[in-house]
């Protein structure tokens, strides 16, 4: 039976956050025609690329990113009999992150500018090879995710590429051999078929605001999501409905988040130097490295306490004192749900957070531990010994180094709840080294690409700029492979 169309190309995108705008602006590159379906309207849309720090991790060498990627897709990053990721994708991602920077430099990208602090783990293979950048502007500054978003976006509209805002798409269609030959999606007048002639590349996003699947597939709850809330695992649905396999659910990039109950996305702390600890809830300190804990081993540090059957460290306490209030805000306004999107303006000094109810406060440490539910004892003991490290120019307990503390000294003293957050998920649908989605018996599903956050190849995220890196890696995999194939025929 023939199928009417009512719209056609020779690459259908779906979605339109890095990953998509990359792949699109690949295929068509490479002479292919191009549509992109973007469940969002275009007056309101938000992806994570706009969202996130920016920051992109370029590998100087590939064996240095294939070295990286050795550990990086293990299970457990300290057995490499666990490795999850075969030689061939990582080979593939490492000829195409190495060549990352030219690429964008060719879209017009003015340089770039290196990141302060990357997060770098030294024992991992590879990473003394790395370099992790932001877009910067002519003057040097650097770009956030929202100027790494607004070059793809110019280059996707000086291109002419075809962009369907408030489509979303609801299905995959195969024809009898099993071939992916287009998309059902949903218009403003009603359903609408749309004719794939080369290959449909899902790149929409993970599923870090479906309760349900973070409920199934994530350890943890309730979790902050500071992702973009379109993200609500469609890409994942699409491709089970017709057998992809799956991979990598369990996976996540994110810290400990700021979560207000009347504000739908989290905040991402700014953990500057200052006046500040972070406490579980028996008022005690449990990391250092600035009290940050972030990417694949985030998970590791919020531990269920078997012999009390809790979950100490759900909630954290950010407290901090007068001094941390008066310094700025206490959230990064450079990129995130405070950053240039504005979708929220935080204070400057971060008092309307405190007359919203978001920050709480006490005169003195005993008002706020009551305040807060924490055994004063301990809270006042940690700042205490933080006290005396920065007063002695030492480094203190756990190892939080000198040169990120000040006395917490200055009443009234100050706390917000920190949950565990999500950036966004990298499960979905397993993909090859030429970015094709695999079936459950293990074969590509012909014409079905992926790309981004959608079924990510890590297993353990490495450091900052990785997860952008892949984005623009296996965007331009897909991209010009799905652009590559002969159209099919009726």
């Amino acid at each position: 039976m023939q199928r009417q169309w009512d719209l056609s190309a020779d690459v259908v995108v779906i979605g339109y956050g890095g990953a998509g705008a990359v792949a699109a602006i690949s295929a068509h590159d490479l002479g292919a025609e191009t549509l992109i379906l973007e469940k969002q309207e275009g007056s309101s849309h938000v992806s994570n690329t706009q969202l996130s720090l920016g920051a992109i991790l370029f590998p100087k060498t590939e064996p240095a990113a294939v070295a990286l990627m050795k550990t990086a897709g293990r299970v457990n990053v300290e057995r490499p009999d666990t490795l999850d990721v075969d030689e061939a994708i990582m080979r593939a991602w490492a000829r195409y992150a190495v060549s990352n920077e030219e690429w964008l430099m060719k879209l017009g990208a003015n340089g770039f500018a290196p990141m302060e602090n990357p997060g770098r783990r030294a024992n991992w293979p590879g990473l003394a090879s790395v370099q992790v950048n932001h877009l910067a502007e002519p003057n040097g500054d650097r770009l956030y995710g929202d100027g790494l978003f607004a070059l793809l976006h110019r280059s996707v509209m000086t291109r002419s590429i075809n962009l369907a805002w408030g489509t979303p798409a609801s299905g995959l269609i195969q024809d009898e051999t099993g071939q992916v030959i287009g998309v059902s999606a949903e218009a403003a007048h009603g359903a609408i078929f749309v004719r794939a002639k080369r290959a449909v590349i899902l790149a929409c996003g993970g599923f870090e605001h479906n309760e349900v699947l973070l409920k199934t597939y994530l350890p943890i709850a309730p979790i902050a999501v500071g992702g973009a809330s379109s993200n609500t695992g469609d890409g994942l649905r699409m491709a089970q409905a017709i057998g992809a396999d799956l991979w990598h659910m369990a996976v996540m990039n994110g810290s400990f988040k700021m979560k207000f109950p009347d504000f739908p996305l989290a905040f991402e702390e700014n953990f500057a130097r200052g006046s500040f600890i972070a406490v579980d809830r028996r008022g005690r300190r449990f990391k250092a490295e600035n009290e940050l804990i972030g990417y694949s081993q985030f998970w590791n540090a919020v531990l269920f306490d078997t012999s009390t059957n809790s979950w100490p460290r759900i909630p954290v306490y950010y407290v901090f004192d007068e001094k941390r209030r008066r310094a700025g805000p206490i959230v990064f306004t450079e990129f995130g749900a405070a950053g240039p999107m504005a979708l929220y303006s935080w204070s400057a000094d971060n008092s309307a957070e405190i007359d919203r109810g978001w920050i709480r406060s006490g005169a003195t440490l005993p008002s706020l531990a009551h305040e807060i539910n924490v055994d004063a004892h301990n809270l006042i003991d940690e700042i205490d010994s933080i006290n005396q490290a920065a007063r002695n120019g030492a480094d203190c307990p756990l190892g939080r180094p000198a040169s990120s503390i000040s006395p917490i000294d200055t009443p009234p003293f100050y706390a917000v709840p920190l949950w565990p957050g999500l950036n966004n998920t990298f499960g979905g649908p397993r993909r090859n080294a030429d970015g094709q989605v695999l079936h459950v018996s293990g074969s590509a599903i012909p014409r079905l690409y992926c790309a981004g956050e959608l079924g990510s190849i890590f297993v353990n995220y490495p450091q900052s700029g990785a997860n952008l890196s892949e984005c623009v890696a296996f965007g331009r995999i897909a991209g010009e492979n799905a652009a590559r194939l002969c159209p099919w025929t009726d």
